[in-house]
């Protein structure tokens, strides 16, 4: 016989708002069947409850599992500038955060994004040794600067952005205790007319931005005011 604890006395709790977001114009059309979101690699470091994967966030296919997950970690805070600092690289706290938990102490990640604001875009495989402090990494030397807003993302294929979350409330990839759970990527957009503000992770920096429409455009049409 199962039991139910209450952890409080009966009455009307605090309120909560939930937001739908529209990421898309229309003319949306989705994979027949879905696919399979992997909980254990996906956050969204670009909310208030990394929990909750938000419509908007890009995702790519995991290679091993044919398992969806988010495409970016996040974004840099700051100019990565090899003439100054070598091994060290300085990235906001959430996605050192999400690094860590998602890759390790130690492993890879990529950096894509211009030498400068509006450059040309390159992509480099980042070795990592350790965590260093809340908001640095320990790395080998990069080849190449990189201007603030660059992408961070993974290494296992799902980097390469291939869909979105589509319009609604969050896909949360949790159970009640926290524990990761896969969930089913039932709406998963094929093509369709995107806003493409409403994107998450959407880098200021305006080479990034043609760089990801670029990846997507032969599935989705944009509203061309990015």
């Amino acid at each position: 016989m199962s039991q139910i604890n209450v952890s409080q006395l009966p009455g009307i709790g605090t309120s909560r708002t939930a937001t739908a977001r529209k990421v898309f114009l229309g003319d949306e059309v989705f994979l027949p069947g879905g696919k399979v979101i992997d909980g254990s690699l996906s956050r969204d470091t670009d909310s208030g409850n990394v929990y909750e994967l938000a419509a908007g966030l890009l995702m790519g296919q995991i290679t091993a599992s044919g398992k969806y997950a988010p495409s970016i970690i996040g974004l840099s805070g700051v100019l990565h500038d090899t003439s100054a600092v070598t091994t060290v690289m300085t990235l906001p706290a959430a996605v050192v955060t999400e690094i860590q938990r998602r890759i390790g102490a130690s492993g890879t990640f990529k950096i894509t994004g211009p030498p400068t604001a509006a450059g040309t875009v390159a992509t480099e495989t980042v070795t990592y040794s350790a965590i260093a402090s809340a908001t640095t990494i320990t790395i080998t030397a990069t080849s190449a600067d990189f201007a603030a807003g660059s992408l961070i993302t993974p290494t296992d294929g799902s980097e390469i952005p291939l869909t979105v979350i589509h319009d609604g409330f969050p896909v949360r990839v949790v159970d009640e205790d926290l524990v990761n759970i896969d969930v089913p990527f039932a709406k998963l957009p094929v093509g369709g007319i995107i806003d493409a503000s409403q994107l998450r992770s959407w880098s200021s920096d305006a080479s990034v931005k043609a760089y990801i429409v670029g990846l997507l455009d032969k599935r989705f049409v944009f509203d061309h005011l990015y």
